[in-house]
């Protein structure tokens, strides 16, 4: 581990009770952890924030951990006096309290922490059984435990001056072939990278940086880049952690921090969800190493990984400030790729025997006949129980409905269980896709590509899936208690959430042209989406290329235009929400863009049909739920169903209109009416457990009043009121209130006769009142305070009798 350069002892003695009143406060005290959210706080440590108001001398301030102090953990940042940081140690599984005050106060300071451990889960639910380890594999030797640990690895590589990143034996030494780099911030440094590689949450990750002359600071500009990758199968296995992940030298040689882990490889799971958490204890980690939180986070991936980015944006806001998303698709639930899958069966079949090739494009949509194909049997999979796990999963432990009916079920649906939970039917878990009352290839139909037996042809044909996501003849229905949480859960990215706050830079390598899984379509219907969601495509970019001459400078723009952009948002000290900035604050080079004719930039709008070089150059075509009649953009997974209309289909015999009754029973979709199950969005940040419970403590309060004799003055007597607050110790700074009752008119009320702060080990407050003049009625109230209820104590009277005071 790095050592944390912004982490100083400083000593100080813990503050105890204070005698005498608290002075009125000239200031606040803030506590903010910096690491992560402070529910999300992971491996026994966080890096906390204690800023101070000004009237608040930062000698006097104490900081407790559930009643014990940490101050010594604490300095001032570097040209920042009313700010201190520190790692604190030594947290409690669970929940765990931390409190500051100084004496200028009249009430402290608190958060609650949530301590999980670094092994998780943290929101993502019960944990996959069984799993596969793989730390030897990724460098690390055999796992140490159950969970996939492993001690941490640090590598040193450097960039050669011929373009190569290879490995360092000696960071010590400076190879004669060593490049240098010229930072974001302008410094220039040599291309020195230090990676280190360990297990969290059962993953393996890895981060690099830039560190010259082993400064960690000195090559860093200050920013995260997270990394994704592809592809997409239902887990129980630790996954691989590709180098390549990080050394990326688009994001080290700008000075950034590179992040990533194997559970953020869709590859490893197709788990959204797994993913975010991995993601938000990784920073954790990569902060708390540093000493400091980057100034903003940019999240990027490919095909899969674009997915993980673009729903994290919209379910796990904070993570990412922005996305730099490429050959993209929106989500993990509306996919392409199990009606291609569907399709292929069809086409494979004799009964599509006369089809051709312009036909079948006509009904998929894509312009390449075989990227259909190819999107069926290489991602859809993850639809049939025996097929969607990683060869790292032996053979002998998945299903198999005959020889293994108990094993391992490899589907998407299984992956993401804690999510959609298990149909009380069959015991499986429940299943979203849907394909009753679609109509494939009705396009086709109208654009005459297809005759009418044809159409009728393929759609009595196409069937569906079963629960194990083997081809069935029926039509699949999805569970519509699956689909209503894939809407509610954000399942279903429809750029809500926290998507308007995340700037999007859609990096696309066009490859509709050829045989590639990667189609636009799927990038156009995210853009209909958002724009629908929220009204405006001011948070979205689309960049658009083919070829290394064009598709290079493309990505080099495109951090660059999205560092420009976060840049200008994180400055922004207005009030504005954090999608109000990011529309304000969006730089001209952020626009919707193609490269082309080796490299030249063209600035034009990313809409179907927009005239002109990008459009021409890149055009997108179609999917098979476009082509079935679904509006580009729709959110719809389980469509309304209306009655079949005759006139649909032209001049149709009686023989082919009782073959289409009879293949659309229910009717036909209905896409200009919402999906069935279609629910807003629950909100962001849900859990799937494990569940956080946090208690107040309950108290009592007794007061009792002094028992010595006291003179008797023109002014009346004095007496001293003690109250006592159980349990104690106390684990917080806590505000007693003295309060006596006075007459007002011909009413009692109780009026402040004093307040005092309980700190140290008598949880014991006291205030001495002068001029009691008559018989006097005393309570005193402890207020409700992070991690405790309020208290009242019963009221007691002192009677004046002469020169003595009554008890």
């Amino acid at each position: 581990m790095l050592k944390r350069t912004a982490i100083m002892a400083l000593a100080i003695g813990l503050l105890a009770c204070v005698p005498g009143q608290v002075q009125a406060a000239t200031g606040s005290i803030d506590i903010e952890v910096i690491s992560s959210k402070a529910n999300r706080v992971t491996g026994d440590e966080a890096l906390v924030a204690v800023s101070l108001a000004p009237g608040i001398n930062e000698e006097n301030v104490g900081i407790r951990l559930n009643g014990v102090s940490v101050r010594s953990s604490f300095s001032p940042e570097p040209g920042n006096g009313r700010r201190m940081t520190g790692l604190v140690s030594g947290l409690s599984a669970g929940p765990n309290l931390i409190t500051a005050w100084a004496p200028v106060l009249n009430s402290a300071a608190s958060i609650r922490i949530y301590n999980s451990p670094i092994t998780g889960p943290v929101f993502s639910g019960p944990q996959q059984s069984p799993y596969i380890c793989r730390t030897a594999e990724n460098g690390l030797g055999g796992a140490a435990d159950g969970n996939c640990s492993a001690p941490s690895r640090t590598e040193y590589f450097y960039k050669t001056t011929g373009g190569d990143i290879v490995p360092l034996a000696d960071p010590q030494s400076r190879p004669a072939d060593m490049a240098q780099t010229t930072m974001s911030d302008g410094r220039t440094v040599d291309y020195l990278i230090r990676m280190e590689s360990g297990t969290i949450n059962r993953a393996v990750y890895r981060w690099a940086m830039l560190v010259p002359g082993g400064d960690p600071l000195a090559g860093w500009n200050g920013r995260f880049a997270y990394s994704h990758g592809g592809g997409c199968t239902a887990g129980h296995q630790q996954g691989k952690a590709d180098q390549d992940l990080v050394l990326d030298d688009l994001y080290l040689k700008r000075g950034f921090a590179v992040l990533s882990s194997s559970l953020n490889v869709m590859g490893t799971a197709c788990n959204d969800v797994l993913s975010a958490e991995t993601a938000s204890m990784v920073k954790e980690h990569v902060i708390e190493s540093l000493g400091q939180a980057p100034e903003w986070t940019i999240g990027f991936g490919g095909s899969g990984g674009s997915m993980l980015v673009q729903m994290t944006a919209q379910n796990y806001p904070g993570l990412f400030e922005g996305v730099l998303p490429s050959a993209s698709f929106p989500d993990n639930t509306l996919v392409i790729q199990p009606h291609c899958r569907l399709l292929y069966e069809y086409f494979d079949s004799p009964a599509a025997a006369g089809l051709s090739a312009a036909q079948r494009i006509s009904i998929s949509g894509i312009n390449v006949e075989d990227s259909c194909r190819g999107l069926g049997s290489q991602i859809a999979n993850v639809i049939n129980a025996s097929d969607g796990c990683s060869s790292a999963v032996p053979a002998e432990l998945i299903f198999n409905p005959l020889t293994n009916p108990a094993g391992i079920r490899c589907t998407i649906f299984e992956s993401l269980i804690n999510v959609y939970g298990r149909d009380p039917d069959t015991g499986f878990a429940r299943r979203t896709f849907d394909n009753v009352g679609r109509q494939y290839g009705l396009e086709g139909l109208r654009d005459a590509d297809l005759s009418l037996d044809e159409f009728i042809d393929l759609n009595e044909s196409i069937g569906g899936f079963d629960d194990n996501g083997e081809f069935s003849p029926q039509r699949a229905a999805g569970d519509l208690e699956a689909i209503r949480t894939a809407y509610r859960s954000g399942r279903v990215n429809r750029g809500g959430g926290g998507a308007a706050g995340v700037a999007f830079i859609d990096v696309r390598a066009y490859a509709d042209n050829v045989t590639n899984v990667h189609v636009s379509a799927p990038a156009f219907e995210f853009r209909e989406r958002l724009r629908a969601t929220n009204g405006s495509l001011s948070n979205y970019v689309m960049f658009r290329a083919r070829g290394n001459t064009n598709v290079n400078p493309m990505r080099e723009e495109a951090v660059d235009a999205m560092s420009e952009w976060l840049d200008r948002v994180s400055t922004d000290s207005s009030q504005a929400t954090p999608a109000q900035k990011v529309a304000a604050n969006r730089p001209a080079r952020a626009t919707d863009a193609c490269w082309a004719n080796n490299g030249q930039r063209y600035n034009e709008p990313a809409e179907i049909g927009q005239p002109g070089v990008c459009y021409q150059n890149y055009p997108p075509f179609s999917t098979p739920d476009m082509r079935a009649g679904k509006p580009l953009g729709s959110n719809v997974m389980k469509c309304s169903l209306e009655p079949l209309d005759p006139s649909d289909y032209g001049i149709a015999s009686p023989a082919q209109l009782d073959r289409l009754n009879a293949t659309f029973p229910d009717g036909v979709c209905d896409w200009t009416r919402p999906g069935l199950g279609e629910e807003p969005l629950a909100g962001t940040d849900l859990s799937f457990g494990p569940s956080q419970i946090f208690s107040n403590v309950k108290r009592s309060l007794v007061i009792r009043t002094s028992r010595n004799r006291v003179r008797k003055t023109r002014r009346g007597q004095t007496v001293r009121i003690t109250a006592t607050l159980r349990p104690c110790p106390a684990v917080t700074w806590q505000r007693v209130v003295f309060e006596r009752r006075v007459s007002r008119g011909k009413r009692q009320v109780w009026r402040r006769a004093g307040l005092q702060i309980v700190g140290g080990d008598s949880c014991r407050a006291q205030v001495t009142v002068r001029k009691i003049r008559r018989n006097t009625a005393f309570r005193a109230r402890a207020i409700v305070t992070v991690g405790f209820d309020a208290a009242r104590s019963s009221v007691r009277t002192v009677r004046v009798t002469g020169s003595r005071q009554a008890r």
